[in-house]
């Protein structure tokens, strides 16, 4: 029946056992299945372990299983999480980790093998890795026979008849090395590695895929370069991919004053650039196909007194995908933060953006309307004692598609923190009320969860959504979390749509975890 089709049970479980002795050894097994999925043949769907080891010798770092690798900007290998442009200007220069074991549930961003990091000399380390995994990927085959690729499914989500059949049938290897040098305040490091796949990867009939990756070895190079000298701080990376494009990022942070530092990024990413393994700042999901230039200010003229403000404009060379010829646009944000005493605290945000889209109309050949978002935001934080505390916002979205009528929409929210000092039960509420004419004009807002989780809540259409999250603790070592969510929609039979729908119009959420430390 609708929202019932799945082949598996709508639970999602996970374990995770994390051990650490001192500050030399480490060791996870993380193991999750996803809603909708069942037991096949084992227990659960995703598997995930390492065992790391610090500070032998000359071995910084040496992992052994599950890992990410984060250097330079990001352009040419960094895997695992990543934040984009923010209200604190100054995150738009990442700062990298270089080798981590990996923790997440996330089933595809990450590497499978033997990494370490190693002091050569004095100031400069190599950290080789070599990786073997087998991704999700949608295949067919070619004329010839062979089995062909065009992209690599990265939901992790093993639901379905096709989900299933595209699991684990595509083997990748990867190995390279890191070498960097470090002095003082200066950095600098390259990047090679190759990753080999099983199948060819096929150029795909839409013309804005005409110049994707296709064979199935990769070669990747990079540069990467920080440089801190006096006020300023100075940062870039260089990247090329084999037998294709060339992709570059350079940035400068300078503290102007005691209050007030800037930020200044140009970026430039050719339409052929390849790489799986890309998470530098950019507009798009993948840093590709793109130029831009970022301006950003933070002001903290006192400590009562914070003001960000940046502006971003940004074009796409070659088409993309619903926009059939280059295109531009461009994000602005203003943001102010008034905190008066420790207990109080008031922010408001103003955050515009302008991208091109082939029209909606029905014409012979497609031309670009310009798609304009807007968004206002004032929020509330204060502390009424040591036990409660509240937070209070309003949001107010806007969308605008070529001559077509304005959407408006609108977010309102309460929430409610009850945390004392060494209570054994602790928790937070939200009551919110949602009003946007459709999913265009959707409002995002973060939603707090049990813990080494978290959320961002879509509101879209009419309706009240609330949460509810405690925390018990059963025994000193340990202790228990539950979440229970609820979407009442508005003028509506079903929530959801295809295998996601349900009947009715409420949609609701239950988690339980627990945590035993010894």
């Amino acid at each position: 029946m609708p929202g019932n089709r799945y082949l598996g049970t709508p639970e999602r479980f996970q374990t995770c056992y994390r051990f650490n002795y001192s500050t030399i050894l480490s060791a996870a097994i993380t193991l999750d299945k996803d809603a909708g999925e069942k037991f096949i043949d084992k227990p659960f769907d995703f598997y995930s372990g390492n065992v790391a080891l610090f500070k032998l010798g000359r071995i910084k770092k040496l992992v052994a299983g599950d890992c990410t690798l984060q250097f330079g900007q990001g352009l040419t290998l960094w895997s695992g999480f990543s934040f984009g442009k923010g209200p604190d200007v100054t995150s738009v220069a990442k700062k990298d980790l270089g080798l981590r074991p990996y923790n997440s549930t996330n089933e595809y961003s990450f590497f499978r093998g033997v990494s370490a990091s190693v002091n050569l000399f004095k100031n400069i380390d190599i950290t080789p890795f070599v990786s073997f995994r087998n991704l999700d990927a949608s295949q067919k085959t070619d004329k010839e026979g062979n089995l062909v690729q065009s992209t690599i499914n990265q939901t992790g989500l093993h639901r379905t008849p096709s989900e299933i059949k595209n699991k684990n049938v595509l083997k990748q290897q990867v190995f390279g090395a890191v070498l960097q040098y470090t002095k003082n305040e200066f950095g600098i490091g390259a990047i090679a590695y190759q990753s080999t796949y099983g199948n060819d990867f096929v150029v795909q009939t839409a013309a804005y895929d005409q110049y994707s990756f296709t064979g199935k070895s990769l070669t990747n190079l990079g540069l990467f370069y920080n440089y801190t000298y006096k006020n300023m701080y100075l940062y870039g990376e260089a990247a090329k991919s084999s037998g294709s494009g060339f992709a570059y990022i350079n940035g400068i942070l300078i503290s102007l004053s005691k209050a007030v530092s800037a930020a200044l990024t140009y970026r430039d990413y050719a339409k052929d650039y390849h790489n799986f393994f890309n998470q530098a700042v950019a507009e798009s999901s993948e840093a590709v196909n793109e130029k831009g230039l970022y301006v950003g200010l933070n002001v903290n003229p006192n400590k009562k007194w914070a003001f960000s403000v940046y502006g971003d404009y940004f074009r796409f060379p070659w088409l993309k995908y619903r926009v059939d010829e280059p295109s531009k646009g461009y994000e602005a944000l203003a943001q102010a933060v008034y905190t008066p005493s420790k207990t109080f605290k008031i922010l408001a945000r103003f955050k515009t953006e302008q991208k091109q889209q082939n029209t909606d109309l029905d014409v012979p050949i497609n031309f670009l309307d310009d798609v304009k978002k807007q968004g206002y935001r004032l929020e509330v934080n204060w502390q009424l004692n040591k036990k409660w505390s509240f937070q209070n916002r309003a949001e107010v979205s806007q969308y605008k598609k070529g001559d077509a009528n304005k959407e408006f929409g609108y977010l309102i929210y309460q929430d409610v923190d009850y945390s004392p000092l060494f209570s054994k039960i602790t928790g937070n509420v939200r009551f919110a009320y949602f009003n946007t004419p459709s999913y265009n004009s959707r409002i995002y807002a973060y939603e707090d969860d049990v813990l080494y989780s978290f959320s961002f809540g879509m509101y879209s259409g009419r309706g009240f959504r609330t949460y509810l999250n405690l925390k018990y603790n059963l025994a000193k070592k340990l202790n228990i979390w539950m979440r229970y969510g609820l979407f009442i929609y508005k003028d509506v039979e079903t929530v959801g749509t295809y295998l996601d729908e349900i009947k009715g119009n409420k949609k609701s959420e239950v988690k339980v975890q627990v945590r035993y430390q010894f």
